[in-house]
């Protein structure tokens, strides 16, 4: 029960941090994007073992093995701050092709995998996914 309880409250503290990540990247300028997106990153790769950012190089099937250790809920988070990341990289114009083409990459194995996990399904999900291919084939 104790276990149950201590895995329980790990889940909540990842999921406030992904909900305060996503809160930074929604507020971003242009001034402070390359720097706050890096740190995003960094807490990434601190929380979870890996970044959204600067490992082109990953196997998508390394990548999703990585986020199978991610809680449900917390992938769904996960996803989110990707589509922001998406989004505001669009919105402020920061857009190197390879980067947006990698990250819109990941989005899909994610929608992917929450797929594979859940039955439920989701407009946001498949709207995201439509966007992130529509961006792979532009970029």
């Amino acid at each position: 029960m104790e276990q149950r309880d201590f895995l329980m409250k790990e889940i909540e503290q990842l999921s406030q941090i992904l909900a305060k990540l996503i809160g930074k990247v929604v507020g971003l300028s242009s001034v402070n994007f390359e720097v706050e997106i890096k740190e995003v990153n960094d807490a990434l790769v601190s929380q979870f073992h890996f970044g959204l950012e600067n490992n082109k190089d990953i196997d998508h099937s390394k990548f999703i093995e990585k986020i199978k250790s991610v809680d449900k809920s917390n992938i769904e988070l996960l996803l989110k701050l990707l589509s922001e990341i998406v989004n505001k990289t669009l919105e402020l114009e920061k857009v190197s092709n390879s980067n947006i083409k990698d990250l819109c990459t990941k989005g899909i194995l994610i929608i992917d995998h929450i797929d594979t996990i859940t039955k439920t399904f989701s407009i946001d999900r498949m709207k995201m996914k439509t966007q992130f291919e529509e961006l792979i084939s532009k970029y």
